[in-house]
Formats: structure tokens, C-alpha cells, sequence
């Protein structure tokens, strides 16, 4: 899977598939190990995967567009977006939690 780091702090997500934001830094282990599971998947359906360190100014301008940043105290922090709007959200990484959450908007 093709992981990308976001371009744009007001970056509209999840208009022409869904879009996974994963919120973590580059130090944190458990964001590391998520972000491996996802570089070695290959999902069977079409789904962005975005990333962003929230200490970095452009993460500091996501904060500022997004007051519910606020309230993160664990990373990795995942929201899935689809047609423009966080669907849902949750901590901690594994590709069947993933799963299950999208399975769970199509149902």
C-alpha cells in the first residue's frame, strides 16, 4: 500500500475513495509498526492512506483547522474519511481493526 504523507493541513479526504489519516510521529514504535503493516498490505479495494506528525507545523495547522485534535492522547490515531467527513475513528494500528471499521460502514 502506498502511504503519503499529507500535503495540505485543509486537505478535503476521502472524496474520490476512502481516505485513512494516520496521525503519529516518527518516533513512536507502535506508529512505526503500524505504518510497516500497512506498507506491506495490499488491499483488494480502493482506500488512501495518508499520514501526519502532528509536532510539524503542518500538523500544528491540522490542529488548529480540527479543534477535536485536542482530545488525542494516544497515537497512532486513525480517522477514516469518506466523502469529505471523519466516519470514525479509533487508537493503536492492525489491519483487522482497519477492516472491520470499513466492513462495518458498508454494512
Amino acid at each position: 500500500m502506498l502511504r503519503q504523507p499529507l500535503a495540505d493541513a485543509e486537505q478535503v479526504l476521502g472524496l474520490t475513495c476512502p481516505t485513512l489519516l494516520v496521525l503519529g510521529r516518527p518516533s513512536c514504535d507502535d506508529c512505526l509498526a503500524w505504518y510497516g503493516e500497512l506498507d506491506a498490505w495490499s488491499p483488494d479495494m480502493a482506500l488512501e492512506v495518508r499520514t501526519l506528525d502532528l509536532t510539524t507545523e503542518l500538523g500544528q495547522a491540522f490542529k488548529q483547522a480540527n479543534a477535536w485534535t485536542e482530545a488525542i492522547d494516544f497515537i497512532p490515531f486513525n480517522v477514516l474519511y469518506v466523502d469529505g467527513e471523519p466516519v470514525v475513528h479509533w487508537t493503536g494500528g492492525g489491519l483487522d481493526r482497519l477492516l472491520d471499521r470499513i466492513k462495518a460502514l458498508e454494512g
